[in-house]
Parts: C-alpha cells; sequence; structure tokens
C-alpha cells in the first residue's frame, strides 16, 4: 500500500495507521486499533473522531461500547472529490477577493517604490510623470546639475522647466559649474533659485515631491526613480545641508 497517496490527498500519518487497521481487522474497539496500529491511548479518540468527520470511519454502540468500522475505500474518492469542491470554492472566493487585494498592492506600490528607465525616452517618461503628480505647493530640488551630458538631455530640460514654471512650481538647483551657457539659461528662469559647489557629483539627484530621480549622462542616459518616503526625506535633508554651503 503506498501510504503518500493517502498523505498527499490530506489523512495524516495517524490516520492513515487506524484506517488502514480497520481494514485490516474490521469492526472492533479502541484497544484492537492501539494494538494493531501502534498508536498511543491518548491520541486514538482525537484520530478516530477525526476519520469520523472525514467520512472514513464510522462506529455502533453494543453494550455501552463504541465499535468501530473503515467506511469503503471508494469512499477516499469521495473525500477527495470533496476537497476538489472546497478547493473550487476557494478559488472563486479569491477570484472575488482579487480587486480588493490588487487595490492593496497598488497602493502599496504608489508608497514604495523603485524603478530603472534607460535612454533618453525613458528620462523623458520619468520627468514628466513626476511633473505631473506636482502642484504649486511643492517644490523641486536638484543637485550636481551641469552641461556636460548629451545633447539632448540639455534640451530637454529646459523644456521640462518651462513646463514647471508654467505651473508656478518653485525649484531650487545646484550646479557644479558656473557661467556657461546652460547655466546662464537657468539663471533667468522664473520660480527658479541657483547655487553653486564646483565639482558636486558625476550624477545629477532631482527631488520632485515623493520621488527622489539619480541620473547617469552619457551616450545612453539612465536614471533611476525611488518612492520611499524616508529614503525622500534623507535626500531632501542631505540637499539644503549642501544649499546652506552653496554659493550663489
Amino acid at each position: 500500500m503506498n501510504e503518500r497517496i493517502l498523505e498527499e490527498i490530506g489523512l495524516t500519518k495517524g490516520e492513515i495507521k487506524v484506517y488502514l487497521s480497520l481494514l485490516t481487522v474490521g469492526e472492533t474497539t479502541t484497544g484492537k486499533i492501539i494494538e494493531d496500529a501502534q498508536i498511543s491511548s491518548g491520541k486514538i479518540y482525537e484520530i478516530l473522531d477525526k476519520l469520523i468527520h472525514k467520512g472514513l470511519v464510522s462506529f455502533i454502540m453494543k453494550n455501552k461500547t463504541k465499535y468501530f468500522s473503515a467506511a469503503s475505500p471508494h469512499r477516499i474518492l469521495d473525500f477527495l472529490h470533496q476537497k476538489e469542491a472546497l478547493l473550487k470554492k476557494k478559488e472563486q472566493d479569491l477570484i472575488a477577493c482579487l480587486p480588493s487585494l490588487l487595490a492593496l498592492e497598488k497602493n502599496t506600490f504608489k508608497q514604495y517604490e523603485i524603478r530603472l528607465f534607460q535612454g533618453f525616452k525613458g528620462v523623458e517618461t520619468v520627468i514628466f510623470e513626476a511633473l505631473d503628480t506636482l502642484t504649486k505647493h511643492d517644490e523641486v530640488l536638484g543637485m550636481g546639475v551641469h552641461s556636460k551630458k548629451a545633447q539632448k538631455l540639455n534640451i530637454l530640460w529646459p523644456k521640462w522647466h518651462k513646463e514647471r514654471i508654467k505651473r508656478k512650481i518653485t525649484c531650487k538647483l545646484i550646479f557644479s559649474e558656473k557661467g556657461t551657457p546652460y547655466y546662464n539659461l537657468f539663471m533667468k528662469m522664473k520660480y527658479t533659485d541657483i547655487r553653486v559647489i564646483t565639482g558636486l557629483t558625476p550624477a545629477a539627484v532631482t527631488l520632485m515631491g515623493a520621488s527622489v530621480i539619480i541620473f547617469t549622462p552619457g551616450v545612453d542616459p539612465s536614471c533611476l526613480l525611488i518612492k520611499h518616503p524616508e529614503i525622500v526625506q534623507s535626500f531632501r535633508t542631505f540637499f539644503y545641508t549642501l544649499w546652506k554651503q552653496a554659493k550663489a
């Protein structure tokens, strides 16, 4: 007898021993079951109750004594079908709950998120999506700003800031170089305050509302978007520490 099959459909080792013992011995009392199945007397009634509940064992009273007997092995197949029906019902219940579970996942995703975008189009997507989340009560903080990056990005950022200014969103920028045409362009922008720390960082970092975006320039630029309140706050604190040290 392959007992593993019985385990796989949901019977415990103790239940299997007792059921097989009853099949072999026939109708009998707990004493004989304990002896034949090698089950402790403290567990026998618990096991028998579970088997009765599963429809695999029944009993009758004779002279105030319970006599137990095993149900037909065909009943095991019925038990399996009942489990399948129960699992199907649970599957349907889970499907019904999925929308609310997905809503919870969506909310969590909004609060904690890390995404990597590569290429010019990826950078463009990130910064304009982030801009759409801002209001005039928010501010944009950027550090490590410089002109030594792909020309496409040098064209993209003024375009982005033009839209920011249209929405009257303030911005503070820490440049890593001074006096360049790129620097002079930003000096003329409304709602924009600029300071300089020469050679600040090779990667530009921008904070937009609940997001921090880390940029890597080059032929194939990329950016890392992080949405995590504690991380964003750490970068904000770091920015204002540098802001105090920077020169106007």
